[in-house]
């Protein structure tokens, strides 16, 4: 079935599919501790600042967790360095390894041209509800090569049991700790640099379930029943089955651009923002000794990356 624009608006969605150095370390504490709870309860609810007029995702500022997470060229940056660290430690082994070649150029942080799921009106009359990647070359990006065997694939792993090869013995963990302990010496022990993404979710469903946002859903709601649209929350013109096609149909466009133009009207974009602006700063606040070991390893991490890249590719 071809992919939506943001399905559920998921923050952190493409964090979780890489392995090796750049893994989450401490996630699942942090995501205990992040309390992905249903509505919020009126003194759980945080007081909100100003809230801004927003229109396009243009003027979506950065959100307060974004500081603890890696953006798109960071993202890249960090892989390059580990293929580059392992192919390093790989060719001792007589082995030209490109098993770190397949990567997902999504943002590990935050998409906030999606987050708030469908915002401009340009992309909603050509796209509709699809997502533009379906009408790209772009994508999931290949090395060249056979695929790794498994005798390589035990090298990376550390899982290999034979004989010194080349005169190398196999370390624990094999090349991939290899590589994660490059790239994350200096850091903080225990915590991985996708941690903070790994509970982003936990705030964003709470500011959803949240009575300041349900009040401008059900005024984006009263807006589209106007054009002739019955939806109860935004999600659901997103999620509607009828979209399940390989292009957008004319009706789809249609329906797009009915969203947008209630969501400006209403300003949900706007009220969502400064809403789940509200309940990350209140998670930093009551989750600042973690974060803080988070940014360490972030910051150690683009460090040494930024080493490996600029001595070693």
């Amino acid at each position: 079935m071809t992919a939506r624009v943001a399905r559920e608006g998921r923050p952190g969605a493409g964090a979780l599919r890489i392995s090796g150095p750049v893994a989450a370390g401490a996630a699942v504490a942090l995501l205990a501790a992040a309390g992905c709870s249903g509505s919020a309860r009126p003194h759980d609810a945080p007081t909100i600042g100003a809230i801004p007029k927003i229109t396009n995702s243009a003027q979506i500022k950065p959100l307060p967790l974004d500081a603890y997470t890696l953006n798109q060229q960071q993202y890249l940056d960090t892989l390059n360095a580990q293929r580059v660290l392992a192919r390093s430690c790989m060719t001792q082994y007589g082995i030209d390894w490109h098993g770190s070649d397949v990567i997902d150029p999504a943002p590990v942080g935050q998409k906030l041209d999606t987050l708030f799921l469908i915002i401009d009106e340009n992309r909603a009359a050509q796209y509709g509800y699809h997502s533009p990647d379906d009408h790209s070359e772009g994508g999931k990006k290949t090395g060249t090569g056979s695929d790794p065997t498994p005798v390589e694939k035990s090298v990376f792993t550390g899982t290999y049991k034979g004989p010194d090869i080349n005169g190398h013995s196999v370390p624990k963990g094999g090349c991939n700790a290899v590589v994660e302990a490059e790239l994350s010496k200096g850091g903080a022990a225990g915590v991985g640099v996708f941690d903070a993404a790994n509970v982003m979710l936990g705030p964003y469903q709470q500011s959803k379930a949240d009575s300041r946002v349900e009040d401008a859903f059900s005024a984006w709601s009263t807006c589209m029943k106007g054009k002739g649209y019955a939806y109860r929350i935004p999600n659901d013109a997103v999620n509607d089955p009828a979209w399940r096609s390989p292009q957008p149909s004319p009706t789809e466009l249609a329906t797009a651009r009915a969203d947008v133009a209630c969501k400006q009207q209403t300003n949900v974009v706007g009220i969502w923002w400064a809403v789940l602006t509200a309940y990350e700063n209140q998670y930093i606040d009551q989750h600042a000794e973690e974060l803080t070991k988070v940014k360490r390893q972030v910051d150690a991490t683009l460090r040494n990356s930024a080493t490996v890249l600029a001595t070693k590719s």
